[in-house]
């Protein structure tokens, strides 16, 4: 077995727990009724500085992603639209690849897809911050249509 071959079953596997471990947490919100809003999800370097994290906005591009709002999940969050769909190519594509016995080969994983996902959080931060400072636009609360 490869080198390749091996991180690609690697990513695989940890690719299945975390589908489990999202529909887990996804039983858990909906069974106990959890609110994904208020001050439990708030972030704390936002709240103290004012300014975006890298992650500020990944909540509300999910929950707009997931109700079918696109282009306004892209503006809260342009990396998970990137994740999810290089996600599920991938685990699609593997999946396929196991059942046709390596007849359709998997979609694979290459370090340039890591480079474009930290691109894309620096670019992310920088114009979320700087929309802020000089026009005092709120683009992750202004795509949630708040």
């Amino acid at each position: 077995m490869t080198d390749k071959n091996s991180t690609e079953q690697t990513l695989y596997r940890l690719g299945l727990a975390a589908i489990l471990v999202v529909a887990a947490v996804i039983l858990f919100i909906k069974c106990f009724h959890i609110p994904l809003k208020g001050p439990l999800f708030a972030c704390p370097i936002y709240s103290l500085t004012g300014f975006f994290c890298p992650g500020c906005g990944g909540t509300r591009a999910f929950s707009l992603l997931f109700s079918g709002h696109i282009l306004q999940s892209v503006v809260c969050h342009p990396l998970v639209l990137y994740g999810i769909t290089l996600f599920s190519l991938f685990m699609i594509s593997h999946t396929l690849k196991i059942f046709t016995r390596g007849k359709i080969k998997g979609f694979a994983y290459r370090h340039i897809y890591i480079k474009i996902a930290v691109m894309l959080l620096i670019l992310n931060v920088l114009v979320k911050n700087l929309a802020w400072i000089f026009w005092q636009v709120d683009l992750t609360a202004w795509a949630a249509g708040l």
